[in-house]
């Protein structure tokens, strides 16, 4: 009988060790024709990614973030009644949280982990109904996408105000104190005058990459350590002292870093930049002296990379957006002033 149960164990471990490999992921990477790309305006519309309009969001005010899990999406921004939360699927939902003080209520950043919604509402970072205040925040400017958590571990991102004038320095909070979000200050090169974060992407629970500016060039920080990164003009360096370039958007696919924004050409006129591992890459629609570009958001899914790039010209006035996917336009917009998207 012994040797009978023995025999009956050995079966169920083996059944459960079967299982387990065979396992399919959470969130499995759809192949390209069942995807769907959403788009996200600071309205709050939502569009499709034929421009068709998905929905409207319920007293949105401003819609700053779109994220996704699976095949729900999630959206940050302001409500108009003033309540702190989320729309889930187009739908409001409310974060029943205690505030000491009625305040206003502005989400600079979205993240979710497994069954936790965490938003930035300065200044605290709120998960589900817990309330979490960052560390010294009275100077603290925070990034318009500010927000990242991977694997538990959440990270803020913005950069702070100095005494000395149009001084900024970079700033990253992280949870690993379990009561308040503790600050840190980002390194910049000897003698550099400011910097700024901008965006970030986080992963493996301790990785981070940060893009944004240190002095008038664009900057990231992987894993803290910076890296200036090339600009096409050097020559426009020699004087001015408005940006030459900045990464406004980052992402990671393959193990390459993908850091999009603008930066000013020989013309010296704005255009749409990714830089990839440093070296920098136009993506601008129509090259015209009365075009400027930006490249808005960059997002990976998979193997692919997908790019959002608002083009406008000066003469007409007439704004276009793209949707770029691996350096090829698939979707034009006329009029729809598109602030970010995800992939369900």
């Amino acid at each position: 009988m012994r040797h009978f149960v023995y025999a009956i164990l050995a079966i169920c471990a083996v059944t459960l060790l079967s299982s387990c490999d065979h396992e399919e992921p959470v969130n499995p990477i759809k192949p390209l024709g069942e995807r769907t790309v959403l788009l996200v305006t600071s309205s709050g519309e939502i569009y499709d990614q034929n421009g068709d309009l998905v929905t409207q969001l319920p007293n949105c005010t401003f819609a700053s973030e779109i994220i996704s899990d699976g095949d729900d999406y999630f959206v940050g921004g302001v409500q108009s009644k003033g309540r702190v939360g989320y729309w889930k699927n187009g739908k409001w939902n409310t974060l029943h949280v205690d505030f000491i003080d009625d305040v206003d209520h502005w989400t600079y950043g979205i993240g979710k982990w497994d069954y936790y919604i965490y938003l930035l509402d300065i200044p605290n970072v709120l998960k589900n109904s817990g309330i979490f205040p960052l560390d010294d925040y009275q100077h603290f400017i925070p990034a318009n996408h500010a927000l990242r958590v991977t694997e538990g571990m959440c990270y803020v991102i913005g950069y702070e105000e100095t005494n000395a004038e149009a001084r900024y320095v970079p700033v990253l909070y992280s949870n690993r104190s379990k009561d308040t979000y503790k600050k840190e200050y980002l390194p910049m090169p000897a003698g550099a005058m400011t910097g700024e974060c901008k965006a970030i992407y986080a992963y493996d629970r301790d990785h981070t990459v940060i893009g944004g500016i240190i002095d008038r060039k664009p900057a990231v920080w992987v894993d803290k350590q910076y890296r200036i990164y090339d600009i096409s003009c050097p020559e426009l360096l020699e004087e001015g002292t408005y940006p030459i370039g900045r990464i406004e958007a980052i992402t990671m696919c393959n193990g390459h870093i993908y850091a999009a924004g603008f930066e000013y050409n020989e013309k010296q006129e704005l255009t749409a930049t990714v830089w990839t591992d440093g070296i920098p890459s136009h993506y601008q629609a129509h090259e015209s002296d009365e075009n400027s570009s930006q490249a808005i958001e960059i997002y990976s899914y998979g193997g692919d990379v997908y790019l959002l790039t608002r083009e406008y010209d000066t003469e007409s006035r007439n704004l276009m957006t793209y949707l770029w996917l691996n350096g090829h336009i698939i979707r034009s917009y006329t009029d729809i002033e598109v602030s970010g998207l995800t992939v369900l």
